[in-house]
Order: C-alpha cells, then structure tokens, then sequence
C-alpha cells in the first residue's frame, strides 16, 4: 500500500508544481478566447498550411470553408481538414515530418499546464499503405489510420526503432495521468507499448506482438479501454488498476485486477470461440455474487455498432457509419453505410454553433477538426441519424451566457439513430453550487419533459465521449449534471466524466477556483446501456440510475478526494450517504466495478486554504440502491476499497452497498488496496 499511495504523492507534487497560464472562457460574453489556427504553435499557420506542411497532405487542390451563410462540405479529395490535421503518406517518414512529430511530443507530453491542460489539439491522418515512422503520443494527440480496415495501414518503427507508443512518463512519473491520446484502424506489426489511464483508447487496432499497458515496476496506471481490435500476443496489464476491453480478439488476460476488475465484454479468444460468462443471468443466475473477482468475461452486448471513422476510398475522404449488429463476438471491421464528404460539414477553428446548427438542420453530419470551439449557444440535434465525428480531442466549451442556464451544451431530441462519436465537453463558468444558474449539462440527451423510449432497431450512440469540469479553469466552473440521458435505448462506449482533482492552479488536492458538479451521469430512461463508464469527484451522488433494464459493464469511480470550505456544496449538509451508484431502478446489471475513496487533506500545507476530510456522519456508502433484490441479484464483481484503512470512519468507506428501504448497511465487504 505504501507504493500505491506514493503515485497520489507524485501526483500531488506535480500538481503543485505548476502554475497558470491556460485561457480561461469565464468572465463574459466575448471570452478571452485563444488563437483559432495556433493549437500547437509548431504546425499551426493561419487558415492554409506552410510550405513544408503541404509536403504531408495528398491533395494539393483544395476548397477553403465557406461563410457562415453556408456550409464547409468537401467532394472527396477536396476536403480540408484544417492545419491541425498532419496526414502522412505511406513509406518512410521524411526527417522534416519526424522532427515535426519528435517536437509536437517533446512540447506537449509534460504535467506542466501547457501540456496537460494547453488548447493544442491534434490528429495524425496515416495513408493506406506501409509506413516506417515513429510517433510517441503526447496530450491531445490522436492517431488514425484511413484504410478500411486496420490492416490497410500498417505503421512501423522509424529511424529511432520506436514505431507507435505511449510510453513512460518522462522523469520516471507514473503514468496515472496519461490521459487524452487514441490510436485507432492502424496494423502494428510488433509488440505495442500503451501505458495509460482514462480517456485515452485503442480502437480497431491489430497488434501483432503483445500489448504491454503499464510499465514495470512503480508505474501506476489508471486505464483504460480497448475495443473492436485483435492482439495475436500477449495483454501485460502490469499495474494497471483496470482496464476495459469489448469485441476483441485475445488470449485471457493474465491475472485479475487487484483494485477494480479488468473486463472483456463480447470478446473471444484466438480460436474465435466467445470467452464463458463469468456470470449466467438465465438458468444459473445466482445472487450474491458483489464479491470482487478483479476480472470479468461477459456476453456481447445485445445491441451495438461500432464508431464511426473517416477512411479512403478510391481517392476520396468517405465518412464510414457501421450498422447496428445484435449479440455479434468479437471485432467488426467490415460493416456499414459510406457517406460522401458531400453530407458532412467539416467545421475549422472559428466555426460557431450556429454554423453547426445550421448544418445539422439541413441533415449534415458533422466532423469536428481539431481545436477548442467556444460555443455561444447549444448544439442541438433534432434530425434522426446525424453523426457528429470529433478529431483530436476536439472541445466543445459554452460562453458565459445566459442561453446555457437550464439547458445543455448538446441536446439530443426525440430521435433515433444520433451518433456522438470522439466529442469532448467542458464545463464552463459557475460562481458557486447554485445549480440553478447552472448549464444544466454538456450533453441532454432527450428532454425530460417529453419521455422518449427511443427505438431498439436504431439506438443513439456515444463513443469515447469525454466530460471535463476544472483543469485548465483559473475561474471557478461547473455544471449540474455531466451527462443527463432522458431517452430509451442509449449505448455508451468508453466514457470518462471526470470532475478535475488536480489543474493549472493547485493547493496539493484542491483545485483552486472550484469546480462545482452536482453529479457525472443520470440516467431517467429505460434499456439505457453504458459499456466502460468511468465517473468521478462529483459534490454529490456521482451517479444516479433511475430507468429499468439497464445495464453497466464495467465501471471505475473515485470520490472527491477532500470537502473543505471552498468546496462544500449544500446538498452535503441534507444527504446521509452520498454515493458514487445511486441506483432508484429494480431490474439492473452492473458488473466490474471499482470504486475506491482517496483522502488527501493532510497533504495540503496551504494554511489560506483550510481543508478538511470527505466526512459523511456514519461513514460513506460506495452504491446505494432502492430495491435490495436489484443489488443481491445484478451487481457482479464489485470492488469498494479504501487506500489507508486508518482514516476516521466518517471519512472512509464502510459500506460497499447501502439499503434506501431498510435505511442499514446491505453489504459490508470494503477492502483495502492489495
């Protein structure tokens, strides 16, 4: 336990280390808003790419984006992805674009606040073919292949031997901070180094050697998500804490978690054959099965389509949308309808929500370049159908205007089929936890007013969606509920709701301004899915489930580490057990959770910033549920722990599943780190 607190402590220390130096969109309705076209500084020119940067783009001959009284579509190989898309054509990489590639890491992969919470964004477009170039990921860094199929485009190692790879963390810091960076449709044809922790995925990826997810030894890692992929080696999970895997092809992972549960959801083994539930829900469904595991195998999921992706064909940019398949093993590569650039618009740096509006409302689809857009009002998508495709980490983040009071960032209306795929929200301005002059959250997803049951043959979707609050703030911010879903049939795919716990202006675990969220996920609809949730830090419950027949397949959440005076909100002083799983429904499935609880108030040396423990009179409860049958029958493999078993009672976990009913503890097994 010693060595898993000190990770805390590394984090700890480089959160205090630095200094701000990040925009902030807070104070009015102008925002200081940065620089459009200079997200890295390095690649970036205004409006058109340098000499040397037109080295890397296939197409010479292209149509600029229109005015706002139109809309930015592309004809095939017209389209411009703007100068925050590098594409490289297949073969070795020239020096000029690996320097570019070695100084974009070398200035981005630090915990200073540049790198962790700058507004740099950038993809790595790789041609179909064989490339011979190495590329370590940094902050904000995506990697696509643009074949069809990941074995178009099979990426080696460069002159440096390095090929793709996240790696260490420089100076030897763990890795629990290695978020935002994706590698996705590429063949690697050795072994893959991919150390990191949330919101960073590997997605349709064939990897002929082993996939090594940690370093050796003290490097903690925090992870993770692998999906629609096949690894021919080894899955070295290392130190992971958990880790989260669908439709893949893979030898068994080899060993359990020791925190939280590594998952393999719909994933068979080398031979093709589908991998035993680890728990039968029909002829030998048993209760009480909360006990922690550490891994989980399950049943694919009943309803799925995998993420949309932009590929090549016959010399033209396609947007590929996959179909929806029922109860389908392992990957998916083949599937799905192809649509021109002609339907899409393709948004640059300084597009507005009302462009995008616009577009939506004629039945565009919408890929996202990669930036920070600053939103002066909600993105609305009332068409059935629309796919919206970030690119980079590509943020959405509201002005400070009233028109966000009550409403989303993006709302979804009563309509099927919508895909929100690689879309990444940030919590704008909120002086205090007065929710009422709050957004009411990043995504709506169906109004709350008008129930919809939404429509199992043509589900919503939302893959690698990401919610921030707090970070690269130097003004307090917020929202009051991260992700609000009020339609039936939603099906999540690798979802981080991350209330920041450390950012651009610390006090050892206290971010200084606050960030204020009320909770990371409700859901108010029936058959509501969620496949690798990861929510955390939220002021109250984290999440609350109130809809029938859902289900959540793995699951990794962490309590606010401290409460003190800057950052109780009221809501604390009338709850008795705020949760991280409230769950109001009596028919659900959630299997492979982890949910731990940090306490960091004797870290802190700020005598300006008086702090005190997460206190709860009676101790904390990790899930929290209405019908005790839901608890004894669906929860599987649940792992509740804390990291130092000598904290006060009332600023620890003691109850792992707590009665609303019978108003007493239902389940008592809270560990300890092993």
């Amino acid at each position: 336990t010693t060595s898993m607190r000190m990770r805390w402590v590394l984090l700890l220390l480089a959160s205090q280390s630095v200094t701000s130096t990040t925009d902030s969109c807070a104070s009015d309705a102008g925002c200081a808003v940065p620089d459009a076209n200079d997200a890295t500084g390095l690649l970036q020119h205004p409006r058109s790419p340098s000499k040397e940067q037109e080295e890397f783009w296939p197409f010479k001959k292209r149509k600029g984006h229109k005015s706002s009284k139109g809309h930015p579509k592309g004809t095939g190989s017209s389209v411009d992805f703007g100068p925050n898309v590098i594409i490289v054509p297949a073969g070795a990489a020239s020096s000029e674009l690996q320097e570019k590639l070695n100084q974009l890491y070398e200035t981005q992969i630090g915990w200073d606040d540049y790198g962790q919470f700058g507004n740099h964004r950038t993809a790595v477009f790789l041609m179909p073919g064989n490339h011979e170039v190495d590329i370590q990921l940094p902050y904000y860094f995506q990697v696509l292949g643009l074949g069809a199929t990941p074995t178009e485009t099979v990426v080696s190692p460069g002159a440096k031997k390095i090929g793709l790879e996240v790696g260490r963390q420089p100076g030897n810091l763990p890795n629990t901070n290695t978020f935002w960076r994706s590698i996705e449709n590429v063949e690697v044809p050795q072994h893959l180094n991919f150390f990191v922790s949330q919101a960073a995925p590997l997605r349709k990826v064939k990897v002929h050697g082993d996939l090594k997810l940690s370093d050796d030894g003290d490097d903690y890692t925090s992870g993770g998500a692998l999906t629609n992929s096949e690894i021919l080696g080894e899955i070295i999970t290392g130190t992971q804490q958990q880790w989260y895997t669908r439709g893949t092809k893979m030898n068994p992972y080899p060993h359990p978690a020791g925190l939280g549960s590594y998952a393999a959801v719909g994933c068979v083994g080398p031979d093709e054959t589908s991998f035993s539930p680890s728990y039968d829900f029909k002829s030998k469904h048993l209760p009480w099965q909360s006990v922690h595991k550490g891994v989980t195998y399950t049943e694919p999921p009943s309803v799925f389509a995998e993420k949309p992706f932009i590929m090549i064909e016959q010399g033209e940019y396609k947007l590929r949308i996959p179909e929806v398949k029922r109860n389908h093993p392992g990957y998916d590569w083949q599937s799905g309808s192809t649509v021109g650039f002609d339907q899409v618009f393709v948004t640059n740096a300084n597009s507005t929500a009302k462009e995008m509006n616009a577009a939506i409302k004629q039945g565009l689809h919408l890929v996202l370049t990669p930036a920070v857009y600053y939103l002066e009002e909600p993105l609305v998508i009332d068409q059935p159908d629309i796919c919206i495709l970030g690119l980079g980490f590509a943020t959405l983040v509201p002005k400070n205007l009233d028109i966000f009071i009550g409403r989303g960032v993006i709302e979804v209306g009563s309509v099927d089929g919508v895909r929100l795929a690689g879309v990444f929200v940030q919590a704008g301005p909120l002086a205090s936890p007065d929710y009422s002059k709050a957004v009411k959250a990043l995504v709506r997803w169906g109004d709350p007013n008008r129930p919809y049951k939404g429509n199992r043959k043509n589900p919503g979707f939302m893959y690698d969606f990401i919610a921030r609050a707090g970070g690269p703030d130097v003004e307090p911010v917020g929202v009051d509920t991260m992700l609000e879903v009020n339609n039936g049939w939603v099906i999540t795919d690798n979802t981080w709701l991350w209330t920041a716990d450390h950012c651009v202006k610390s006090s050892g675990a206290l971010c200084i301004p606050q960030r204020y969220v009320r909770h990371c996920l409700v859901v108010n609809a029936d058959n509501v899915h969620m496949y690798g949730l990861m929510a955390e830090h939220s002021n109250d419950d984290i999440v609350v489930w109130n809809g029938e027949h859902g289900k959540t397949y793995f699951y990794q959440s962490e309590f606010k580490y401290t409460m003190g005076v800057h950052s109780e909100p009221h809501t604390w002083d009338h709850v008795p057990h705020a949760v991280s799983y409230r769950l109001n429904a009596e028919n659900h499935i959630a299997m492979a959770l982890g949910i731990y609880c940090v306490v960091l108030a004797e870290q802190v040396q700020d005598s300006a910033t008086p702090m005190a423990n997460v206190a709860m009179e009676g101790r904390l409860s990790a899930i929290a549920v209405a019908h005790e049958d839901a608890y004894v029958w669906g929860f599987k493999d649940v792992a509740t722990l804390n990291w130092n078993m000598d904290w006060p009672r009332d600023s620890k976990l003691g109850c792992k599943a707590w009665s609303l009913r019978s108003t007493a503890c239902l389940d008592s097994m809270v560990e300890a780190p092993r």
